[in-house]
């Protein structure tokens, strides 16, 4: 169905959890990620867009930071949505993602962060926020999906500078979600939980099924094959739950892509920061908004037609290309060495 309703815009927020990688990989060829597909064009406009993200002129990409990033892959059933008779799928289902969600009234985007990493990711924060650093890494505004578009503040915490992440204990983490599961098929099998309201099946149904470090080079072939033209899981829970709820296609993960290649191009915590520092979050966000509250469908389409390709100026600059992020990973580098060595004068 065309929707003849505006447009809505929410504010969101998401969590990037980083630590040192403790492995190098090899590098991820164009080959791999596409399959082989001769066509290359995936989602529509991604299509393209994502070769000059990741490869660029190349057929290969490296990653040379050297970081690992906590995603939770996600349930694929919508359990607060479905009943016995209907099942429905959730957004972006089975796919590998980072702890965010919307900002709620009277919230801070890093206030609404860190509340959907406890809550999602099972992750305890210390009460002392000079124990839990933040950074503010983008702002970023994402294509309207069922009328909604979300204008996504991007934060990241690094565990050399966070304890309570160093010590993270992602095993103890699965297990209470793997418990949390068992007690909400417990309901579903004794039908308890289909009399339950709206807000207790939030409370109570599954959302993340397991949370693991993954190094850049996973996390961005997960990502990069959600919009390949043939559906390549990432793994048997995804393909098994795919074929149990009638799923043909994954959701594209075009803006997780880009937001983890944004954070391959820091090659240290300190230039993190220093980035970070300099960003004025009300600036940032008149450069990169695209769609405004209220616009009519005819306004959305033709915005997008004005910002089909993310890496053109017409986009504001929001993504880079691969050789774009490799120079400034370098300049960066030498930013590290340079502020290293006043250091030891």
């Amino acid at each position: 169905m065309i929707t003849t309703a505006p447009l809505r815009v929410r504010v969101a927020a998401t969590v990037i959890c980083i630590r040192r990688s403790r492995r190098a990989t090899a590098p991820l060829t164009k080959e791999e990620a596409t399959g082989g597909e001769r066509a290359w064009e995936g989602a529509g406009g991604d299509g393209p867009s994502r070769i000059n993200l990741v490869f660029g002129r190349s057929d290969s990409a490296s990653f040379e930071a050297g970081w690992e990033t906590l995603l939770g892959q996600g349930e694929c059933q919508n359990w607060v949505r479905s009943s016995p008779d209907k099942l429905e799928a959730m957004r972006y289902p089975g796919e590998w993602k980072f702890a965010g969600g919307a900002v709620e009234p009277g919230e801070t985007p890093v206030e609404a962060a860190k509340r959907e990493l406890e809550e999602e990711f099972q992750v305890k924060l210390p009460e002392d926020s000079a124990q839990c650093k933040f950074h503010l890494l983008s702002i970023k505004q994402t294509r309207p999906i069922r009328n909604v578009s979300n204008i996504m503040y991007n934060f990241v915490a690094a565990a050399e500078e966070n304890a309570w992440l160093e010590s993270l204990d992602a095993a103890r983490i699965n297990a209470a979600l793997a418990a949390r599961r068992e007690r909400h098929r417990a309901e579903v099998k004794d039908g308890s939980f289909w009399h339950l309201s709206k807000a207790l099946r939030e409370q109570v149904s599954p959302e993340i099924r397991e949370v693991l470090w993954l190094d850049m080079r996973s996390a961005i072939l997960h990502t990069f094959t959600s919009m390949n033209d043939s559906c390549v899981p990432v793994n048997a829970f995804q393909e098994e739950e795919f074929a149990r709820l009638g799923i043909r296609r994954r959701d594209p993960m075009f803006l997780t892509m880009a937001t983890l290649l944004e954070v391959e191009s820091f090659p240290s915590v300190q230039s993190l920061a220093l980035y970070s520092g300099g960003i004025c979050p009300e600036n940032e966000l008149k450069r990169i908004q695209w769609l405004t509250d209220g616009m009519s469908p005819e306004d959305v389409r033709r915005a997008w037609e004005r910002n089909i390709s993310p890496t053109d100026q017409g986009r504001k600059g929001m993504f880079r290309t691969a050789e774009e992020r490799l120079a400034l990973r370098r300049s960066r580098e030498q930013e590290d060495t340079r502020a290293t060595g006043a250091s030891r004068l």
